[in-house]
C-alpha cells in the first residue's frame, strides 16, 4: 500500500479497472482500510475502489494540534488530486460519514454521490448512544481481549451479528491487541468528532445522497438518519433491519445491494 507524498502523508490503496468510475470508502473512528475488504472484493469488478488511512492511523503520518472535521476533508481532496482523480462516489461510515459531509458542503464539484451509514450531522441533531459506549470507545486501547470483545462488539455490531459470530469478533478484538491505535490520532479524531456540527448546513449538500443505516445501530440510533434525510434536499433513507453500526462487515451482501441499486439510479 503506497503512501501519497501529501501533508499529511496518507497510506492508500487504489484497484480496479482503469477508466472505471470511482468508488471511495471513507473509514471511521479508529478505522482500518481492511474493514473495507469486502467491499474492495467486490466493487472493484466495475470500479476503481479507493481506501485509505486517516491521518494518524495505520501507516498514514501522524499529526498533532487542533483538528477539525474539515481537516479530514481536506486530507482526502489532497489524496484526490495526488491520483488525479476529479470525482468520485463516496460511501462512508460513522466518523467517514462527517468527513464526507464537510467533503459535500466545501468541495461539491468533486462528489458524483454519497452513502452514509451509521453517521450524524452533529450538534443539534445528533444522538448518541449509552454514555458508557462512548468512554468504552475512547478507552478501547487498555480493554483486555476478551472485555474489547464484549463491550466494543456490542457497540459496534447489532444484536444478531454479535449473537451469530462471537469468534469473529474475539478475533477482531486480538487483531486490535497485535495493532493498537496510535493515541495521538484517536485523540485528534475525537476532538474532530466532539467539534463536528453540520445541522445548519445540510441544504449545501446538493448531490444525490443514500442513507443507509442500520435499525439496531447502538451508537448512532435512527433517529440521526431521518434527521439527514429531512435536511438534505436530494437524499433518500433505506433502513437495514437488525443491522448495527457496521453494515460493511455485518452484511455485505446487503449492503452491496443497496448501494448497487442506488448508483444505478442515478
Amino acid at each position: 500500500m503506497p503512501l501519497a507524498p501529501t501533508s499529511p502523508a496518507l497510506n492508500y490503496t487504489l484497484c480496479g479497472p482503469k477508466d472505471a468510475p470511482y468508488v471511495v470508502f471513507v473509514n471511521g473512528l479508529g478505522g482500518a482500510q481492511a474493514a473495507f475488504s469486502h467491499q474492495v472484493r467486490h466493487f472493484m469488478a466495475k470500479h476503481q475502489v479507493l481506501t485509505f488511512d486517516h491521518r494518524g492511523m495505520g501507516r498514514s503520518e501522524v499529526i498533532d494540534g487542533d483538528t477539525t472535521m474539515a481537516d479530514y476533508a481536506h486530507d482526502l481532496i489532497q489524496l484526490l488530486d495526488h491520483l488525479q482523480i476529479q470525482d468520485a462516489f463516496f460511501v462512508g461510515i460513522s466518523f467517514g460519514g462527517r468527513v464526507l459531509q464537510e467533503l459535500a458542503i466545501g468541495w461539491p464539484e468533486r462528489v458524483r454521490a454519497l452513502v452514509l451509514s451509521g453517521t450524524s450531522a452533529g450538534g443539534r441533531m445528533h444522538i448518541g448512544g449509552p454514555i458508557n459506549l462512548a468512554e468504552t470507545l475512547k478507552n478501547a486501547t487498555t480493554l483486555p481481549v476478551e472485555e474489547w470483545a464484549m463491550e466494543i462488539g456490542n457497540a459496534l455490531f447489532g444484536a444478531r451479528y454479535v449473537q451469530q459470530y462471537p469468534n469473529r469478533i474475539m478475533a477482531l478484538a486480538r487483531w486490535r491487541k497485535r495493532h493498537p491505535s496510535n493515541p495521538i490520532g484517536i485523540a485528534c479524531q475525537w476532538q474532530a468528532f466532539a467539534g463536528f456540527d453540520a445541522s445548519d448546513r445540510l441544504a449545501a449538500i446538493t448531490c444525490p445522497v443514500l442513507v443507509a443505516h442500520g435499525t439496531d445501530d447502538r451508537l448512532s440510533p435512527m433517529q440521526n438518519a431521518r434527521w439527514l434525510v429531512q435536511n438534505i434536499p436530494n437524499c433518500e433513507l433505506v433502513a437495514l433491519e437488525g443491522i448495527g453500526h457496521s453494515p460493511n462487515i455485518e452484511d455485505p451482501p446487503r449492503y452491496h445491494a443497496v448501494i448497487e441499486d442506488f448508483l444505478a439510479g442515478l
